[in-house]
């Protein structure tokens, strides 16, 4: 057998919920003001000062204790989404596979 690597501290985490449609919308709001604020990585979304800023903000705006791990969480699943939907724009349909489909009706 493999050897557990995950800290107690990341077992414990509890997964971030959200429920509310206006959190994902404050979200995305911050985010943009983080990247016009030049708070940008080269290759990553934003930068660690930015990544900081947005748990600050996001916590004041929103109550929500958010971790940078679990709103990056947020950040990559709706990525994934904006690329279906740019799929879909250009194909005029959803072509995708059934292992995305699956994943999508879990989730509704």
């Amino acid at each position: 057998m493999g050897k557990n690597t995950t800290s107690n501290f990341e077992a414990n985490k509890t997964r971030a919920v959200w429920g509310d449609l206006s959190w994902t919308t404050t979200f995305c709001n911050l985010c943009v003001e983080e990247i016009e604020a030049g708070n940008k990585g080269i290759f990553v979304a934003l930068s660690a000062k930015g990544w900081s800023n947005l748990v600050i903000k996001f916590c004041d705006k929103t109550g929500l204790n958010y971790d940078k791990e679990q709103l990056k969480c947020r950040w990559d699943v709706l990525k994934a989404d904006w690329r279906a939907w740019e799929k879909l724009k250009v194909k005029g349909t959803i072509d995708d596979s059934d292992d995305w489909w699956n994943m999508k009706l879990k989730v509704s």
